[in-house]
């Protein structure tokens, strides 16, 4: 008996402390002290990491941002910062990294004592630290960001002009592009933060869960939570095949009356589809008309059709047919926010007017080479349209213009095909804000008159067939106003500009830079250049057939354009040289002397001949340029089109966050009580 009080005794003493911690340890508790060894664990984690791809470097760049630490290609990337401008990147002079361990001391020490206390005003500061934390080190690491962009040097060669990177995302400088993301470390830090702040309830919502419906139930509700989360990814309510979902769309067209709205749910549908009546069709859920490689996938022959909200694609692939995505024969149509994709030629409009081509994903046959594709937007015989918004890619030429007239030609983005735009007997149109980079030609614009330019870019044109960033052949009054020509083979080429005696091209205020040769230019071009910007051109200017020195007029209004090669002064402060600027192309000349020498063109001896020429004048070579009143300052930097809406993208995402996090927090207070 006194045995059995003894082992009782004993048995109870033992059971307590055991049942204290028990007691002191909560759902939240354990949350808390499992989301403070997530962040302990991501301190040796890496957090962040930034690409660097550049020409100079086939394998990239790379840097990586630990707790306390960079590691990467900080030598090389430092190097390269140099010649734009940007300051050097020194870890051990980064505040944050010093402080970064006890800012994750405190962290951690405050979810441990948090779970310890359990007091909500405890808890509540732990969830917002955590949130903070993590919130608090994009916010920190895009603030370098910006201060590198803007602290810059500009005496540099390549200075770009302030810019700002982004800590999430893609960024575009001069020829660099880097892409930067978070890294494991701060997902593991993500992860602590959500449990800190779902943990509790989640766990507590599943234990009720279980108990209230019986193992069987929860089981059958799990299974088919899983069967309608998969049909909703799957896009096929359900669980009933597209084929069979969509139905016959022909039929579906046919059966609508003229003027109506008919709405195509999501689902594949045939191709070869015949639109003859005015209707507004419409997709929702992005329906595929797939034309399985036959013919035109979809042809309009009505006035006044709409085709929004579809995916187009699977056109026949014999050239000879010019098969099209969408081909319109009708006027009056709008054609936006359309895919076509695979198919030959994208939007063809043929002998009709005023359509509307906007916010249209188009690209051909991705598998067949350039030469083999089609046309991405292909006008013919057509005028008063509107071609805006729309994403071109991986076609021959992205905006083809035959025999049309009266276009409008607005924020376009065309990248990796054969012509950006290209232009044959088209008059009267505007291109403005649009993008054509990484072409074989950025554009080509033959025979047509009353053409103007703005807001343009034109760039990264390479190829060594040809490369221009922009051709004129035998054009007439074109207009070019703050456009931007930078790392092409040749920034612009112009021959018969303008053709017809009284005619006028003029640039104002253009950048042409770092190209390998700024202009090229034939004994037929008589062009009006003022206020433009040459700045880290191997070249500015070459010429064909001969001499051109009194050909063009380098001054409009009396002001001259800005060359990074003039070694002139402004004695008055006007802020115009005052002797002129010469630019003198010996290999030029010696081409036009010996032809054989073309074989040099756009070389090292090309190069070394111009220089020699320079430095050693022995041999005055006639001058390609006359600028009588250089500028002294440039007039435009070079800008990437992407970085206002990069910035305010990161800024959105910044923004979202924070609110998310103070939503999560109100939401999860009402549980305080039950902790």
């Amino acid at each position: 008996m006194a045995q059995s009080i003894i082992t009782e005794e004993a048995g109870r003493s033992a059971a307590s402390p055991l049942s204290s911690i028990t007691a002191r340890f909560d759902t939240w508790s354990l949350c808390a002290i499992a989301a403070a060894v997530l962040f302990v664990a991501a301190a040796f984690m890496p957090l962040w990491h930034m690409a660097l791809v550049a020409p100079q470097y086939p394998g990239n760049l790379y840097l990586t941002a630990y707790g306390t630490t960079m590691k990467g290609d900080l030598q090389e990337i430092n190097s390269l910062n140099h010649y734009a401008g940007v300051k050097e990147i020194h870890p051990d002079d980064v505040l944050e990294l010093k402080l970064f361990p006890f800012l994750l001391a405190g962290t951690v020490g405050l979810m441990v004592a948090a779970a310890l206390v359990k007091r909500r005003i405890v808890r509540l500061a732990a969830m917002l630290v955590a949130w903070g934390f993590i919130i608090g080190f994009l916010v920190d690491i895009q603030y370098w960001l910006y201060n590198y962009g803007h602290d810059l040097n500009e005496e540099a060669p390549l200075y770009p002009g302030p810019f700002t990177p982004h800590v999430l995302g893609s960024t575009k400088v001069v020829n660099f592009h880097s892409e930067c993301m978070v890294d494991w470390g701060w997902w593991v830090m993500l992860a602590g933060a959500v449990l800190i702040t779902f943990g509790s309830p989640a766990i507590r919502f599943l234990r009720d869960s279980w108990s209230n419906t019986g193992t069987a139930k929860a089981v059958t509700t799990a299974i088919v939570a899983l069967v309608v989360v998969g049909a909703a990814f799957s896009g096929r309510p359900g669980g009933v095949t597209a084929a069979n979902a969509a139905g016959d769309l022909q039929a579906m067209i046919d059966a609508a009356p003229a003027g109506s709205t008919l709405t195509v749910p999501a689902g594949v549908y045939p191709g070869g589809v015949l639109i003859d009546k005015p209707l507004t069709i419409e997709g929702v859920g992005w329906p595929v008309i797939d034309g399985q490689r036959t013919g035109n996938v979809v042809k309009v022959t009505a006035e006044g059709v709409t085709l929004r909200g579809l995916v187009i694609q699977g056109s026949g692939r014999e050239v000879s047919d010019e098969p099209s995505g969408i081909l319109v024969r009708a006027s009056g149509s709008r054609i936006e926010g359309n895919r076509v994709r695979d198919v030959l030629y994208g939007i063809t409009l043929h002998e009709s007017d005023n359509h509307v081509v906007r916010g249209n994903t188009v690209e051909s046959i991705r598998e067949f080479l350039p030469e083999r594709r089609g046309h991405a937007l292909y006008l013919y015989y057509t005028k008063n349209n509107v071609l805006e918004d729309n994403v071109i890619s991986h076609a021959k030429d992205g905006i083809y213009i035959n025999f049309s007239d009266h276009n409008d030609i607005f924020r376009n983005r065309v990248t990796e095909l054969r012509y950006g735009i290209h232009f044959m007997y088209a008059n009267n149109a505007r291109i403005i804000d649009n993008v054509f980079r990484d072409n074989l030609t950025g554009g080509s614009l033959m025979y047509s008159n009353d053409l103007y330019f703005e807001d343009n870019e034109f760039s990264r044109s390479q190829s060594k067939a040809s490369g221009y960033g922009l051709l004129f052949k035998d054009v007439d009054n074109v207009e070019m106003l703050h456009n931007s020509f930078h790392h092409n083979r040749i920034g612009l080429t112009f021959e018969g500009a303008p053709f017809t005696p009284g005619a006028y091209v003029r640039l104002r205020d253009n950048l042409i830079g770092f190209n390998q040769l700024a202009i090229a230019m034939s004994t037929t071009v008589g062009a009006q250049f003022g206020g433009n910007t040459f700045v880290g051109n191997l070249r500015q200017a070459d010429t064909t057939g001969g001499s051109i020195e009194h050909h063009n007029s380098w001054q409009i209004d009396g002001r001259g354009n800005y060359w990074d090669d003039y070694r002139g002064y402004d004695a008055d402060g006007d802020g115009m040289g005052d002797i002129e600027y010469r630019y003198r192309p010996a290999y030029g000349e010696l081409v036009q002397r010996n032809e054989a020498l073309t074989a040099f063109a756009n070389t090292p001896a090309q190069l070394a001949i111009d220089l020699a020429a320079r430095w050693f004048p022995v041999y005055r070579n006639a001058p390609a340029v006359i600028d009588t009143s250089p500028l002294m300052q440039p007039t435009r930097h070079l800008r990437e089109s992407s970085e206002d809406a990069g910035r305010w993208a990161t800024t959105s995402a910044f923004a979202i966050l924070i609110v998310a996090a103070v939503a999560v927090l109100g939401v999860s207070g009402r549980t305080w009580k039950k902790w």
